[in-house]
């Protein structure tokens, strides 16, 4: 069964108060998703500029 499906049928079982917060919770994702900028390569640029490692002394910790 895949996700979509399980959703699906646990949405079936919930009462009208909980249908409604999930809505709600579903546009916020939606307007959320719209407005952040876009996350492709952050990881990658973020590493490149933070350059290597820094050697630490495990010991002293």
């Amino acid at each position: 069964m895949s996700t979509q499906e399980i959703l699906l049928e646990e949405i079936k079982h919930q009462p009208e108060p909980v249908l409604r917060e999930l809505r709600h919770y579903l546009d916020f994702l939606k307007r959320q998703r719209g407005t952040e900028p876009p996350m492709d390569g952050v990881v990658a640029d973020t590493w490149e500029k933070l350059g290597p490692a820094p050697e630490l002394d495990y010991d002293r910790l």
